[in-house]
């Protein structure tokens, strides 16, 4: 089975898997890290106004195959 690893980015901290994940193929591990994306966002409402994360993931050569982010910003009140 294919390993992947993720770095994950709160603005605050960034968060790197010491150990490769198991995937079944590189679109579930992609599907993965928005899921991720979407409970960092979660966490981090609604308390926040404002916040920029990040997830990467690589491939076991180390090469990114995926990257997104996701922008919130509090227009108003």
């Amino acid at each position: 089975m294919p390993k992947f690893r993720f770095t994950t980015e709160d603005g605050n901290r960034v968060d790197r898997d010491e150990k490769p994940l198991d995937f079944p193929d590189e679109k579930a591990a992609k599907e993965d890290a928005q899921r991720a994306l979407a409970d960092m966002a979660k966490d981090k409402l609604p308390d926040g106004n404002r916040f920029d994360l990040r997830a990467r993931v690589e491939n076991e050569a180390g090469q990114e195959v995926y990257r997104a982010s996701l922008k919130f910003k509090k227009e108003s009140d």
